[in-house]
């Protein structure tokens, strides 16, 4: 089941749930702009980018396919010669003229043909599936990867996630598709020239009215395929879309809030105008490419009609054999099939082509080298932002501004602040899933820019609001915080008791037991067990610097007073920050940071703050009117 990523205030609006992904007032689809088609040189860059690909997939059976391809294209006019002179000798045997061992031996040719095709299709099949078995791997290998490098701004942009989902769909079948065809038209080279040679002797305007009946469908065929192509591509977005509101109606998690709520109809309803918007275009294409292929089948029927009357014009003249009508007869199916192979094989090249932009497209966006710049060694001592600004890409708001602060080991901070304020944003900058946009970010002193983020990272152990709930066994839940210690069964049971996790001791596996829905025979954990594993995966990585982004959100009362006391004792001797609207967590801080508007307003600690009676006051006062007995209920405060 999809879960819908939980909302990030501090970054730009993005499709959620419960909002509307395309327009604000619009509950249908909507169409891209229309992208210029790729230039030749584009088209014989990315051509040659797509046979590298299948090339380095597997040579041997690329080499394989292609050279059963070529031997194989000869077969067609083998078998009509051979057949012309197996008819011819039939009738000459009627008059005695020919033996019966003669008519063996052509029979003997014709059948060791058969045999032969069905060699070579067999090892062009067997070579082909396991080629186009080995390209899906290496192309979704290179997906995957290059997603691996990609910056979390990337991942923040719903055209990444578009380019994403148009390479997975180019994987299956368009890499060898371009492959295959470009073997064919040369086997089509082939098969043509020899029938074609076959069928020259019949007449000089035979072999040009079967090659031109054969042009009017490809071409249609080339025009509505590069428009499928078309509209396949403004559909992205909408498709998307409408997958997600699918999602919806069969998230195991969001079920009983959309059965409380009772929106299904309105999904149901905003589902079915994508589809109907889908169809309405696809009713258009099916009717326009049904009537032009009716007409190209028309013309095609009347030339091939006019070149049958020139050849039976020859034959009511005696100027052509038995044989030679079976070469005529045969060879219109032939050279039909095998110019079209030609034309389409033109025009499939080109499509797949186009598709192929998509994957290219995905696979050059700009990524980020986790791993450039020096190795952080030791610990870190010290964190200073230095009058640091952040703006997300493509957009005109600073998301901080002139941000300063400092904290040192042993030391903690805390960040207050409304929703949207920037706080999960100085989390992203700390632990460098993002570059400032403007100022510093120093570490023990030294500008963090010089160092690899990987390096830095590893000293540095987070729960995020929205942690992580991997469908995998507890043990991997913890543990994944340093993967090359999963067997470190001393570190994950240290790191449970700290988080509080004694639940997986009454686990039906204990610690291998599968958590989540997702497989079969996973047990499902409330908010409160999965954001407790969440802890112990932050407590298992022996970092200097810990962050807690709403560590206690999914808590019980009893739950939160536990995780606190852990969250004292593991901030000895390390460097914490602190993100949280409670304040019985918030006051554990030595400093307490307010934000408002990405800018830093007030900074003290608890005391301080409350002395000078300002926000963080105001905030503090609104969250203990609603413990204290008998207190109207105030506005709900936004810490």
């Amino acid at each position: 089941m999809t879960v819908p990523p939980r909302r990030d205030p501090d970054r730009p609006d993005r499709n959620r749930a419960g909002s509307r992904p395309d327009a604000p007032g619009t509950s249908g689809p909507k169409d891209s702009p229309a992208e210029p088609p790729p230039t030749a040189r584009e088209q014989l860059r990315d051509l040659r980018a797509t046979l590298g690909l299948v090339w380095q997939a597997s040579p041997r059976h690329a080499l394989t396919f292609a050279l059963s391809n070529l031997l194989g294209a000869g077969l067609p006019a083998a078998n009509l010669l051979v057949g012309k002179h197996l008819l011819d000798a039939v009738a000459q045997a009627a008059q005695g003229q020919v033996t019966y061992r003669a008519l063996l031996t052509l029979l003997a040719a014709q059948v060791g043909l058969v045999i032969l095709g069905s060699l070579l299709s067999t090892v062009q099949n067997a070579s082909q599936q396991l080629l186009g078995d080995s390209l899906q791997h290496s192309v979704s290998r290179r997906i995957l990867d290059k997603a691996t490098t990609l910056s979390v701004e990337a991942f923040e942009n719903a055209d990444t996630y578009d380019r994403l989902q148009q390479a997975y769909r180019e994987v299956g079948s368009r890499p060898l598709g371009v492959a295959t065809q470009l073997v064919s038209l040369a086997g089509g080279v082939v098969t043509l020239g020899s029938v074609g040679a076959l069928m020259t002797q019949l007449g000089v305007w035979v072999l040009p009215l079967v090659i031109l009946a054969s042009v009017p469908g490809v071409i249609i065929s080339n025009r509505f395929g590069v428009e499928g192509y078309r509209m396949l591509r403004r559909q992205t977005h909408d498709a998307r879309v409408q997958n997600y509101l699918g999602s919806l109606l069969t998230s195991d998690t969001l079920v009983k809030e959309v059965r409380l709520f009772g929106f299904e109809p309105y999904l149901l309803g905003r589902w079915r105008a994508y589809y109907l918007g889908f169809r309405a275009q696809l009713e258009t294409l099916v009717r326009q490419r049904s009537a032009w292929n009716f007409g190209a089948s028309l013309l095609s029927a009347l030339l091939i009609g006019l070149a049958s009357a020139l050849i039976l014009r020859r034959a009511a003249a005696g100027q052509i054999t038995v044989g030679d009508f079976s070469v005529f007869v045969l060879g219109i199916a032939q050279v039909q099939n095998t110019v079209s192979g030609l034309l389409s094989g033109v025009s499939g090249i080109y499509q797949n082509l186009l598709y192929m932009r998509n994957l290219y497209a995905f696979l050059e966006l700009p990524g980020r080298d986790l791993d450039a710049g020096e190795v952080w060694e030791g610990r870190i001592e010290s964190i200073e932002f230095r009058d640091v600004g952040f703006r997300y890409p493509l957009t005109t708001r600073d998301v901080l501004r002139g941000v300063n602060f400092t904290v040192h080991r042993g030391q903690s901070l805390a960040l207050v602040g409304e929703n949207g304020a920037g706080k999960t944003t100085v989390v992203k900058l700390l632990t460098l899933l993002f570059q400032p946009t403007s100022g510093q970010i120093l570490l023990n002193g030294l500008d963090a820019a010089r160092f690899s983020p990987r390096s830095v990272q590893r000293e540095m152990s987070i729960i995020f609001q929205d942690f992580g709930q991997y469908q995998m066994t507890a043990r991997d839940n913890v543990a994944l915080a340093e993967s090359d210690r999963l067997n470190d069964d001393a570190g994950v049971q240290a790191a449970v008791r700290s988080a509080g996790a004694a639940f997986v001791d009454d686990l039906p596996g204990g610690l291998d037991t599968p958590l989540g829905r997702l497989f079969q025979g996973g047990r499902q954990l409330s908010g409160g067990q999965w954001q407790r594993l969440a802890l112990a995966r932050l407590y298992f990585r022996q970092a200097s610097v810990l962050v807690f982004d709403e560590p206690t959100a999914a808590l019980d009362a009893q739950a939160e007073f536990e995780t606190i006391q852990a969250l004292r004792a593991q901030a000895a001797g390390r460097i914490t920050l602190l993100i949280s609207h409670r304040f019985s967590t918030v006051r554990l801080a030595d400093t307490i940071i307010v934000l408002e508007g990405g800018v830093i307003t007030e900074s003290g600690n608890h005391e301080e703050l409350l002395a000078r009676a300002g926000r963080y006051a105001q905030l503090y006062d609104l969250q203990a009117r609603g413990y204290a007995p008998g207190t109207p209920a105030g506005p709900p405060p936004q810490p």
